[in-house]
C-alpha cells in the first residue's frame, strides 16, 4: 500500500474577515505509497501569515453579534469610527482555493457607538435583502446590494458586501472595483482596506496590497490591526527582517496585541526555532485562550516536532473554537488520515468544505481518506475535483496515479486501469518536474504499471482458459448427463412397448360362446 500525499493549510495570522456585514455599527480590524502533497510536518515551511498557500476563510459573526435578520448593539470602533456594520453569518467562504488571507480575530461587542453614516432606509431593506439572499442566489445578492449602493452611494457596506460575494463569484476585478467604492464611500472602512490587500495578496500582487495599506496607515497610523496586516504582506512576500521588526514595534506600543504575537511566532517558525514560537504563542494563548488562531499555529509547531497527538488536539480545539475554519477542519482531517482514522477524516473534510466548496486542498485530502476508507470511487471523484479547482496542484496526478495503480475501481477495465496509472504518473513528471529520488521513485511506479499489466494480462489470460476449460468440461458433463437421460427416457418406452398387453386387457377376457342347445 502507497502513502498518498495529504495537504494541510497555514492559517496566517490576523487579516480582514470576509463575512457579510449589516448595519448600525463600527467596523472593527480587529510502506506504502503515500499521496504526494505539502508534509504536514513543516517540510520547512511556516504556518505563514498568508502563505501561497492558504485558502482565504469568511469569518462566521462574533459572540454576541445578530444574525442576517436583526441588527445587534454595536461595536466599538477601531480608530475612527467609521460607518458602522455587525457582522452576519456569512453563507459561504471565499472561492479562491490559494489564498495568502489570513483570518481576522472575532469581534467583541464593547460599546454602543454613534454610526458616522445612518443609511437610507431603501438602502437598509437591500443590504438586509441580499444578505439573506447571498448563499442561495449570489448574483441577486449582488444585485440588491448595487441597488443600495446606488440608492446611497455614501452606504460602505452596500458595495463591500457586493465585493464579498464577487469574490466568493471567482469574480475577483469586480470584487476589488466594490472594495474600492467601499473605501470611497468611507476611508474610515478598515475591513474594505483589509480584504481589497487579501485579495491582492491571494493573487501575489504583494506591491499593490503594501500600497493600499500603507495609504491607509498614513491617514490612521494609530492602527494597530492595519499593520497587522501590513506585516502579514511583508511575511507572504519574503520581507521577514521587515516583519519582524514591525511585529516587535507594534508588541512595543500593545505588549498584549495578540495579531503581533501571531506573526513575531511565525517568524520563529520560518527560521525553525520552535521553542521560540512555543513561548510567543503560549503567550498569544494566556492573553486569548479563545483565539483559534494560536491553537492552529501550535499545531504547526506540533506537526514540526513530531508530536501528531497533541497536533491533533491543537487543531481539534480550533474547531470547537471556532466551526467555520476550514482551514482548521482540513488539518484536522489531514492528521485523521495520517493516523488511519478515516471516518473522522471524512467528517472533518466534508465539513471543511459545506463551509468553503472550492477547497482543492481539502478534497485532496478527502479523497485519500475515502482510499484509505477502500471508497476507491469516491476518492477519485474528489481528487478530480481536487484537480479541477487547482490545476496547479499537481500532488493530485501523482495521488490518481497511485489510487489506480493499487486499485481497481468499477467500471475501470483491468488492464486499463495501469495505462490510466502511468498516464496520471506521467503527467506528474511532467509538470512537477520532481528531481533525485522522488523522480527514480515516481518512474519505478510507472516500470511498476507497466509490468503488473503484463502480469495482469497472464492472469487473465490464464482466466480464460481455465474458464474455457470448465465451460468445456461443464458442457461436456452437461451433454454426458443428457445422453444418459435421454437413453433411459428410451429404455424405458421400448420396455413399455414390449409388455403383453396393457392391465386393463387382462382384467376384461373375452366372452366364451354359449353351448350348443343352452338356454339363451
Amino acid at each position: 500500500m502507497r502513502k498518498t500525499a495529504f495537504t494541510t493549510t497555514r492559517l496566517p495570522t490576523a487579516w480582514a474577515c470576509c463575512a457579510l456585514v449589516l448595519l448600525l455599527g463600527s467596523v472593527g480590524t480587529g510502506c506504502a505509497k503515500k499521496s504526494k502533497g505539502v508534509d504536514a510536518t513543516g517540510s520547512g515551511a511556516p504556518p505563514a501569515s498568508a502563505e501561497a498557500e492558504t485558502p482565504d476563510i469568511t469569518a462566521a459573526p462574533a459572540d454576541g453579534e445578530a444574525p442576517a435578520a436583526a441588527p445587534a448593539p454595536t461595536e466599538a470602533p477601531a480608530a475612527a469610527a467609521g460607518e458602522g456594520a455587525t457582522e452576519a453569518a456569512a453563507p459561504a467562504p471565499a472561492p479562491a482555493q490559494v489564498s495568502n488571507a489570513p483570518l481576522a480575530p472575532k469581534k467583541t461587542v464593547t460599546k454602543t457607538v454613534k454610526p458616522a453614516h445612518v443609511p437610507a432606509p431603501a438602502a437598509k431593506r437591500d443590504v438586509l435583502a441580499g444578505i439573506r439572499q447571498a448563499g442561495a442566489s449570489p448574483q441577486k445578492a449582488v444585485d440588491l446590494f448595487l441597488a443600495a449602493a446606488n440608492v446611497d452611494p455614501k452606504f460602505a457596506a452596500a458595495n463591500y458586501n457586493a465585493a464579498i460575494v464577487y469574490e466568493r463569484m471567482g469574480k475577483y476585478s469586480e470584487a476589488e472595483a466594490q472594495y474600492k467604492a467601499a473605501m470611497r464611500a468611507n476611508p474610515a472602512y478598515f475591513a474594505a482596506v483589509e480584504n481589497l490587500a487579501n485579495l491582492y495578496a491571494r493573487q501575489s500582487k504583494f506591491s499593490q496590497a503594501q500600497q493600499v495599506l500603507l495609504d491607509t496607515i498614513k491617514v490612521y497610523p494609530a492602527d494597530l490591526g492595519l499593520r497587522n496586516r501590513l506585516t502579514s504582506v511583508w511575511l507572504a512576500e519574503g520581507k521577514v527582517p521587515a516583519a519582524e521588526k514591525e511585529a516587535k514595534k507594534i508588541l512595543k506600543a500593545d505588549e498584549r496585541n495578540v495579531g503581533a504575537l501571531l506573526n513575531l511566532a511565525t517568524v520563529f517558525f520560518g527560521r525553525g526555532q520552535h521553542e521560540l514560537a512555543t513561548t510567543v504563542l503560549t503567550r498569544a494563548r494566556e492573553i486569548d485562550p479563545n483565539e483559534a488562531r494560536t491553537w492552529i499555529q501550535l499545531g504547526f509547531v506540533y506537526l514540526a516536532q513530531s508530536k501528531k497527538t497533541e497536533a491533533v488536539e491543537a487543531f481539534r480545539k480550533a474547531t470547537e473554537l471556532r466551526d467555520d475554519l476550514p482551514e482548521a477542519l482540513n488539518n484536522l482531517g489531514a492528521l485523521y488520515v495520517e493516523t488511519h482514522d478515516y471516518e473522522a477524516a471524512i467528517d472533518a473534510l466534508q465539513r471543511a468544505l459545506a463551509l468553503y466548496p472550492s477547497f482543492a486542498k481539502a478534497y485532496t485530502n478527502l479523497g485519500n481518506a475515502y482510499k484509505g476508507n477502500k471508497q476507491y470511487e469516491q476518492a477519485e471523484i474528489a481528487y478530480k475535483k481536487a484537480a479541477s479547482l487547482a490545476p496547479d496542484a499537481h500532488d493530485v496526478l501523482y495521488n490518481l496515479g497511485v489510487l489506480h495503480l493499487d486499485n481497481k475501481l468499477p467500471k475501470v477495465d483491468r488492464l486499463e486501469r495501469f495505462d490510466i496509472a502511468k498516464k496520471y504518473l506521467g503527467d506528474y513528471l511532467a509538470k512537477a518536474d520532481p528531481k533525485g529520488e522522488d523522480r527514480k521513485r515516481v518512474e519505478a511506479y510507472m516500470t511498476e504499471a507497466d509490468r503488473n499489466k503484463k502480469a495482469e494480462g497472464k492472469r487473465i489470460a490464464s482466466e480464460k482458459r481455465r474458464a474455457e476449460r470448465a465451460a468445456k468440461k461443464k458442457a461436456e458433463a452437461d451433454a454426458k448427463k443428457k445422453a444418459e437421460a435421454d437413453a433411459k427416457k428410451k429404455a424405458e418406452e421400448e420396455a413399455a412397448k414390449a409388455a403383453p398387453g396393457t392391465p386393463e386387457e387382462a382384467k376384461s377376457p373375452t366372452p366364451a360362446e354359449p353351448a350348443p342347445g343352452a338356454a339363451r
